[in-house]
């Protein structure tokens, strides 16, 4: 195993230089190309005061020189930090006061719509873009930058607890905090899945989520180390992707449960070639075991469910090939079992004790992929953690007597309707088995009379009439009364975070902005 992830790249660049390294969106390159630029662009960070452990934030889609970028900073001991593109200048300017980046990579396109208030200090910034025209003296053109430099590599890495990623999460339970993950942290995640899903250097691992997220990052580290190949999207249209799986002789495939319907349900998906896939992952989000079966038909591949957090940089519990297969059929609406050399736990919410088997209480997880905490925020830091490292994910699940996790919902999406606990995905689940339902979130409302009721937002089946209490009556005769809606409201989207996630707090908050509390 390599001991840095600046040594993936000199790995790969000495053993297959003119292998490509990334294809799909944007710009290719090979190992070699990859090597000789991220040298280039270290040294030009070096030269403009970028030493070890600064930050080097990187605001765009995903595209080439987002690996330029990561590269370069891993090769002088720098911290790489992706920001999510869609934020606004004031969001930008936040998460930038927090991290105190010494240069930041923007995108052109990304930086004519944060306005300018999103810098909040002179912070070196290198514009990527065809026509950049550079307005503040610590302002550069990135080309410009890169290629009057020399390919030399300045030979530095983060190894061990050296902070290698400061990756800010998104913000669903209040304002974005920073993530630590170290060379050591990324490094036995890599190893880990590398394991699992048997990349070679004849892969191609379609990359669909956004870099700042730890799935794609990750996802795509587990290809370069193998010398496989990524395959870069920028913009995840179901078709895009569907096109580059068939155009790229996508092997390894990371997509979410939501772009994972859609495909299914375009009639000429089931027209396409998928005979060079051999593993899709999914993960983010439950997945209704209807669905899934047909994805199975559809893909005919390996599938492994995959869960954790980028506090775990995305490690946790796994639902492997077997478990998809024959077998009891009652596990696939579980998470699976623990990783390799990863320990997973179920604990009371309150006393923090074990919790019995099939118990429910919030599931812990320990192990050597686990962050050793958020920046600068040692409060924050302490209270994710109980004694004996374990990290507290803010999930509620059980775990059965076999080791299989399954997960109920968030803790604090738990919905308390007349003292009784009601998980919204459970509920959910019951929604999304009506033939006419294609996506559902349930959410906790005002109730005069039971402090909050359960609400679903329910996003119909093209060309399908529903009721509302055709709904209701349909959870009635599957779930205990006090469970069911007692509303519904028909949309024709959900609002989700970037990696694919419910935001239900988007669907709650006008419920609950006129009350002193976002409970009943």
């Amino acid at each position: 195993m390599v001991d840095s992830i600046a040594e993936i790249l000199r790995t790969q660049a000495q053993r297959r230089s003119s292998s490509i390294a990334i294809s799909g969106e944007g710009r290719s390159i090979t190992y070699g190309e990859l090597d000789a630029r991220s040298n280039q662009l270290a040294n030009a960070l070096r030269g403009l005061g970028v030493t070890k452990g600064d930050r080097v934030a990187y605001i765009d889609r995903n595209a080439t020189e987002f690996w330029e970028t990561a590269f370069a900073a891993a090769k002088i001991g720098a911290v790489i930090t992706p920001l999510n593109f869609r934020l606004s200048g004031d969001e930008v300017a936040t998460i930038l006061r927090d991290a105190e980046p010494s240069a930041v990579v923007i995108a052109d396109s990304v930086l004519a719509e944060l306005g300018p208030i999103w810098r909040p200090g002179p912070i070196t910034t290198l514009v990527v873009g065809d026509h950049v025209v550079p307005t503040a003296s610590n302002e550069f053109a990135y080309e410009e930058v890169v290629s009057a430099q020399e390919t030399r590599d300045p030979g530095d890495c983060a190894t061990g607890s050296g902070l290698a990623v400061l990756m800010y999460s998104s913000g669903t339970t209040g304002p974005p905090k920073g993530i630590r993950i170290t060379a050591d942290n990324l490094l036995f995640a890599v190893a880990n899945f590398t394991d699992e899903f048997r990349p070679d250097k004849s892969s191609s691992s379609l990359v669909s989520p956004p870099y700042y997220h730890i799935a794609a990052s990750g996802w795509s580290l587990i290809a370069m180390n193998a010398g496989g190949r990524i395959v870069q999207v920028r913009d995840p249209l179901p078709r895009t992707l569907l096109s580059l799986m068939v155009n790229e002789r996508t092997t390894h495939a990371a997509l979410v449960p939501a772009i994972i319907r859609i495909i299914v349900e375009m009639p000429d998906a089931w027209d396409v070639d998928f005979s060079s896939l051999r593993t899709v992952v999914y993960g983010s989000s439950p997945i209704d075991p209807v669905l899934l079966a047909r994805a199975v038909e559809l893909f005919d591949a390996e599938f492994t469910q995959s869960y954790g957090l980028t506090e775990t940089v995305g490690i946790g519990t796994l639902l492997r090939p077997a478990d998809h297969v024959g077998g009891d059929a009652s596990r696939l609406k579980s998470a699976g079992q623990a990783a390799t050399d990863v320990e997973v736990n179920v604990v009371d919410v309150e006393t923090g004790q074990s919790a019995s088997t099939d118990q429910v209480g919030e599931i812990v997880i320990r192990g050597p992929q686990v962050t050793p905490g958020y920046w600068r925020r040692p409060e924050e830091t302490a209270a994710l953690f109980l004694e004996g490292g374990w990290l507290r994910t803010g999930d509620a699940g059980r775990i059965d007597a076999q080791g299989y996790v399954y997960i109920v919902d968030r803790i604090k999406d738990i919905i308390v309707s007349g003292g009784e606990n009601i998980p919204p995905a459970e509920v959910e689940a019951v929604l999304m088995g009506h033939p006419n339902v294609l996506e559902a979130a349930v959410v906790g409302v005002p109730s005069e009379k039971w402090g909050e009721t359960p609400m679903a937002f329910v996003v119909p089946r093209p060309d399908s009439v529903l009721l509302e209490q055709e709904l209701i009556d349909f959870c009635r005769d599957n779930l205990a009364h006090y469970k069911c809606p007692t509303s519904v409201t028909f949309v024709e989207v959900l609002p989700r975070n970037p990696s694919g996630k419910v935001l239900r707090r988007e669907l709650r908050r006008p419920f609950w902005a006129e009350r002193d509390r976002s409970v009943g």
